[in-house]
């Protein structure tokens, strides 16, 4: 049975789901997940970033970029996450961007302690916060 198997009606994906779109190609979701989780750890820093310097604009655009990245990928609490920094954004809410910037981190967690060990080892190399 493959590694993909474990994932299907727990934790914070719907696997189900998003095999189906993918016309119940594992490796090619492997790879969706993969390309993600990289664009992820890339945009977060940004992120934090433009929260720490209170950049509007930016907060918005990567919110915007998460929230469909992470709806392509039916992971709800990231997707809700990214759409109230998306929101905190256009409203110029920074306390609510950098709430909502731990949420994120938290909601990442979920998804980095549901990946096989190896990805978990590498996005702790790459990202010594996410432990």
């Amino acid at each position: 049975m493959s590694d993909m198997h474990n994932l299907n009606n727990t934790g914070p994906i719907d696997m189900a789901s998003v095999l189906e779109r993918v016309g119940g190609d594992e490796s090619f979701l492997r790879e969706l997940i993969d390309i993600y989780i990289e664009d992820f750890m890339d945009k977060y820093v940004l992120l934090e970033q433009a929260v720490a310097e209170g950049d509007f604009n930016n907060i918005k655009e990567i919110g915007h970029s998460l929230k469909g990245a992470s709806g392509n990928l039916s992971l709800t609490g990231l997707h809700e996450t990214a759409h109230g920094i998306e929101s905190s954004g256009k409203e110029n809410d920074i306390e609510q961007a950098r709430l909502l910037f731990i949420r994120l981190k938290e909601e990442f967690i979920k998804l980095k302690d549901f990946l096989p060990p190896e990805k978990r080892q590498n996005i702790e190399q790459k990202m010594p916060s996410m432990k």
